[in-house]
């Protein structure tokens, strides 16, 4: 790692001053024994909505700063890295049958599709790459990232809940538990930790000595029909799998643990479901890719000078 360090390093001297000490290009990241150039990042800016274009997953905004262009440059060569080491390498050939799949879909021919490479200011060879690169990212979402995530279903519901918290058309049943304490034996105190004692007593077991008026009541599936406004509107903010906040209701101090919540009529959540579900994934790979780059750069040798 040493030697890799000293021969970047020797890239740098020798690419930022000719011998008139003229400035010619500027080192902006290296990544183990491979330089970044700013005219590099350059180049990308200058083509960058025929990037995002061809490839939105990976140019996935209108503009880069000079830094985040790096950074794009040098995920991509951890990605590869990555690839290269579970046994994928992305041959010419295969990036050659790519563009030749999509001409044929978009019925073109190569000098139509050269055409239009030349109209957006880029060349047939960064074309080229720019499909290697969308191949190797395909690849490496599949089958490192993917399988990191998982979405249940309980999440799915609780987004679409949120979603529609105001929705008054919608009418929910519950399956619940009614844990019920007296007022008169209720200081402001305990008030304040009574949901939070229930959490812990729901994990161990334990049930402070304080709270040993604490009466339970599985109350079973119960639909929206005659509940209160204000028991309606704490349900309906409550998660599925999650303790209610505390309501007052008669002589008792009350906190619901939704154990189950759906919708009577749940046509509209299956129409939304798929929609919900894919913006879920597309949240959680974002934070897991971000995390296993942070991760990952410690296996190489990778410094900034942006």
């Amino acid at each position: 790692m040493k030697n890799t360090k000293y021969i970047s390093l020797l890239f740098a001297l020798l690419l930022s001053f000719s011998a008139q000490a003229r400035l010619l290009d500027k080192i902006v990241a290296v990544f183990n024994d491979k330089v970044i150039t700013h005219s590099q990042v350059k180049r990308v800016k200058r083509n960058l909505a025929a990037r995002r274009n061809i490839s939105p997953a990976i140019y996935n905004k209108k503009n880069f700063k000079d830094s985040e262009v790096a950074k794009l440059i040098t995920n991509r060569l951890m990605i590869r890295a990555k690839l290269s080491e579970l046994g994928y390498i992305i041959e010419d050939d295969q990036v050659e049958s790519q563009i030749k799949s999509t001409e044929k879909r978009l019925r073109l021919n190569r000098s139509a599709l050269l055409q239009f490479l030349s109209s957006n200011n880029m060349t047939f060879d960064e074309y080229f790459e720019i499909i290697r690169e969308t191949i190797e990212y395909n690849i490496f979402s599949s089958r490192v990232i993917q399988p990191l995530i998982s979405i249940t279903e309980q999440e799915i519901k609780n987004r679409f809940y949120r979603k529609n918290i105001n929705n008054k058309t919608l009418n929910f049943k519950y399956n619940l538990v009614d844990f019920t304490f007296p007022r008169k034996k209720m200081s402001k105190r305990m008030k304040a930790q009574f949901s939070d004692m229930l959490k812990k007593f729901q994990t161990t077991g334990i049930l402070p000595s304080k709270f040993q008026s604490l009466e339970t009541n599985v109350l079973g599936d119960i639909t929206e029909d005659g509940l209160t406004r204000d028991l309606k509107r704490l349900l309906k903010k409550t998660d599925e799998g999650s303790f209610s906040r505390v309501i007052l209701i008669g002589s008792h101090y009350h906190v619901f643990f939704i154990k189950k919540k759906d919708l009577v009529a749940s046509e509209i959540f299956k129409r939304a479901k798929p929609r919900i579900k894919q913006k879920i994934f597309e949240e959680n790979a974002s934070k897991i890719t971000s995390l296993w780059f942070k991760r990952e750069q410690n296996k190489h040798y990778l410094k900034y000078f942006l």
